[in-house]
C-alpha cells in the first residue's frame, strides 16, 4: 500500500511517501515567495496535486491542524 503523508501549512508543505510501510521519498512544497495568499494556497494545491499524479498513493493521511489562540 503506497501513503502520501502530509505536513500542511501555508508557505511550506512537507510530504513523505511511504510504500508497504518503508520510506521511499520525502520533500516540500515552497510557496513562501508568492505573498498572495489566495495564490499562494492555489499554487499549493497545484503542487500537491502534483505529487498526487506523481506517485498515485492508496491513502492520504494529513497532520491534525493546530490553529494558536491569542492568549
Amino acid at each position: 500500500m503506497k501513503i502520501l503523508s502530509l505536513d500542511t501549512s501555508t508557505t511550506i508543505s512537507g510530504y513523505a511517501i511511504y510504500d508497504d510501510n518503508k520510506l521511499v521519498h520525502y520533500s516540500s512544497i515552497d510557496k513562501s515567495t508568492i505573498k498572495d495568499t489566495d495564490l499562494r494556497m492555489m499554487a499549493m494545491i497545484s503542487g500537491i496535486f502534483i505529487v498526487m499524479q506523481q506517485y498515485a498513493p492508496d491513502a492520504v493521511v494529513i497532520e491534525e491542524m493546530v490553529v494558536p489562540r491569542n492568549p
